[in-house]
């Protein structure tokens, strides 16, 4: 891709990974994606590293949408960067709406959850800050999927519900609560819903004795 096409106009988020900048791109706002150089690496290791994970991150979102579940919209990629260009969603956190009050409807999104694993995908950081929420549009769109595996097995989807119980219970109000309306949309659409959600139970008694 010819980086010319994209100008990277500010930082949104700078993690351990990759950085995440608004941009435009063709004349529309987008967002840039890239991919850490690290240091400590071999650089054509580090290089290969990059675009395996790029191209697993891609491939999930892809099949995420194939799936039914909202994700962004992929504009291009830039291999040798590291890099993809992604459709900009004009919405909060789902952390922050919950934080500010605003009414969500948090069956559809844990119907979207058992979408990803009726398709053999986990997230890997499924929290209230990886899905967005646009409140004018009632929208939801799940995002980074940097952590994410295709798989089939119960103990990782299980970890992706563990992972939004223990967010919810962090910061927000009547969590459990909140937990029951995501899991009542799982059961609807995920036939194995049962069996992962008795998994989640299992994983917190482990917690509990380490």
């Amino acid at each position: 891709m010819d980086m010319s096409v994209c100008e990277m106009e500010k930082i949104m988020i700078r993690g351990a990974e990759a950085e995440i900048w608004e941009a435009e791109w063709r004349g529309r706002k987008a967002v840039l994606k890239k991919r850490i150089i690290k240091g400590y690496r071999h650089p054509e290791l580090d290089t290969v590293i990059r675009k395996e994970r790029l191209r697993k991150e891609i491939r999930l979102m892809r099949e995420a949408r194939k799936a039914g579940v909202p994700v962004p919209v992929i504009y291009d990629v830039m291999e040798d960067e590291a890099a993809v260009i992604m459709q900009f969603f004009p919405g909060d956190r789902v952390l922050d709406c919950l934080e500010k009050g605003v009414e969500l409807d948090l069956r559809s999104m844990g119907r979207y959850i058992g979408k990803l694993h009726s398709s053999d995908i986990t997230h890997g950081d499924l929290t209230t800050s990886n899905i967005l929420y646009d409140n004018v549009s009632g929208v939801f769109c799940f995002i980074d999927f940097s952590l994410g595996e295709r798989t089939s097995s119960i103990e990782d989807k299980g970890v992706d519900l563990h992972l939004m119980r223990e967010a919810l219970i962090s910061v927000h109000v009547d969590p459990l609560e909140k937990y029951e309306a995501i899991l009542g949309g799982y059961r609807e659409v995920f036939p194995d819903a049962r069996k992962t959600i008795s998994k989640v139970k299992e994983i917190e008694s482990r917690g509990r004795y380490l």
